[in-house]
């Protein structure tokens, strides 16, 4: 059966039934779209982030818009809004094939659909190749990458599909399609504090590090893709002559893992011969930079990178094997010396975790002095070596899908998990102590303070008390 109308759609990112405080673009949404966009109707994507009571509106698009096809992206933590939203698709007209997408299909898709009996199929891995397949009407068991259900109810997975090689035949991503674009997506602090229109881009795919807490290689594989430095230039002018993107965060895993190919794109992203001046973000590793290659990333217009150092003592375990601790401290201080800020990623409740493991991690945090830190509680996320390990030790881990954040800003559920020397009081408790010693330290306030030099830099300070206060009082 050929498809004619598409809806494409993900429920709201937000814990609790409240607002997102910070919407990210749905990337993988909007590739999906503009793969499809010449070959069918494909409706404004539904995000829902905006617009009210999500299923209401869903249910109201889908009456009044008729699409034949529903597809859904989804983060484990959604899960369960997926399945009760392909409930109400169903409810509306059952004859709708019911399509989810995203990081939680990959690792868990003959899990999800067993959960629920209104999914007929589950995208695994990149998804533009398969639903482009879908929607031209290919017979299920021809289409590589999905794992569905036939006409006898039964659950079949078909074999992988190979990774896209050439990221560059991919278009644009469907940016227009997204609701409330650009202003209504929101960076997280301190991102998108230096007054620019902000978005969000991937110029590539793929990772080969193997940190345990990762499950980034289930969705893109280990084998490392990037867009050349023509189509990420141009796509960047493209944003600014029709959005007026000035601002952007690169969500790469590993922004500098190709040194050459990412030189390349620096000198090509100069002021000079961009046509504009582009203030950005992005996220590497530690043992991925150097003084040279930081200076040319500065002259480009990179303001932050974040590091993921996420511990200080087992920096090298969790990491692949590849970090250590010397590797940190000059990478931190280079980037400083470069004159681009610093977000350290740390990370307590690992499964051998004691007081004196997270003081340590604490004080590393310190001694590096990075220019904001982030401390999280260790949560094992599906398809990561933590989640393997720990899914057969702890019941119910594979059950309990909407605890699965890595991350909240906002008030959540305790963690899901405690070590052998940790309740879950006790993590909550070394968070709150971590944020404390990090943030309330005299050199730290004064350094902040003198590093106000304009209202960008103020706004951007207050920003960033303002999600330590948040972040004191609710978790």
């Amino acid at each position: 059966m050929k498809y004619h109308k598409i809806l494409l759609t993900r429920p709201p990112t937000a814990q609790g039934g409240r607002i997102d405080p910070y919407p990210q673009p749905s990337l993988g949404l909007a590739s999906i779209a503009a793969v499809l966009e010449h070959r069918i109707e494909v409706l404004p994507i539904l995000d829902g982030n905006f617009g009210g009571n999500y299923l209401n509106k869903l249910r109201s698009v889908v009456k009044s818009e008729c699409p034949d096809i529903v597809g859904f992206s989804a983060f484990t933590p959604f899960a369960g809004r997926v399945m009760e939203s392909a409930s109400a698709v169903k409810d509306v007209d059952p004859n709708i094939l019911v399509v989810v997408g995203g990081p939680h299909a990959t690792v868990l898709a003959e899990k999800t659909l067993t959960k629920c009996p209104y999914v007929d199929v589950a995208v695994c891995g990149e998804g533009e190749a398969t639903v482009e397949e879908i929607v031209e009407g290919r017979r299920f068991d021809e289409i590589r990458g999905i794992v569905y259900r036939d006409d006898a109810g039964k659950i079949r997975t078909n074999l992988p599909r190979p990774f896209i090689k050439g990221l560059d035949l991919l278009p644009y991503p469907a940016y227009h399609l997204l609701p409330n674009f650009p202003r209504g997506y929101k960076p997280h602090p301190p991102r998108g504090a230096f007054g620019g229109v902000w978005t969000s881009i991937m110029r590539s795919r793929g990772c080969p590090f193997d940190c345990t807490y990762c499950s980034r290689d289930a969705s893109f594989g280990r084998v490392y893709r990037c867009n050349s430095s023509n189509y990420v230039v141009g796509l960047l002018k493209y944003l600014n002559n029709q959005f007026g993107i000035s601002e952007v965060t690169f969500y790469d895993d590993v922004f500098t893992l190709n040194r050459t190919l990412t030189m390349k794109l620096l000198k090509d992203m100069l002021p000079q011969n961009l046509g504009f001046r582009l203030d950005w973000d992005c996220e590497t590793r530690v043992d991925l930079v150097d003084p040279e290659l930081l200076l040319a990333m500065k002259k480009a217009g990179c303001r932050i990178i974040a590091y993921g150092i996420e511990h200080g003592l087992w920096i090298n375990e969790i990491k692949g094997g590849r970090a250590t601790i010397e590797q940190a401290e000059r990478a931190v201080r280079w980037t400083h010396e470069a004159g681009i800020q610093t977000i350290g990623y740390f990370m307590m409740g690992l499964p051998n975790e004691k007081p004196e493991t997270i003081i340590k991690t604490i004080e590393f945090a310190k001694k590096l002095d990075v220019t904001w830190a982030q401390f999280s509680i260790m949560v094992p996320i599906p398809g990561s070596e933590l989640y393997r390990q720990m899914v057969h030790i702890t019941p119910g881990l594979d059950e309990e899908w909407d605890k699965l954040v890595y991350e909240n800003l906002g008030k959540m559920d305790v963690p899901l998990l405690a070590t052998k020397e940790l309740s879950e009081d006790d993590l909550i408790y070394w968070r709150r102590r971590a944020y404390r010693e990090f943030y309330l330290r005299g050199n730290y306030i004064r350094s902040r303070l003198l590093s106000i030099q304009s209202l960008k830099d103020l706004s951007m300070n207050i920003d960033g008390l303002k999600m330590f206060m948040h972040t004191m009082m609710n978790y």
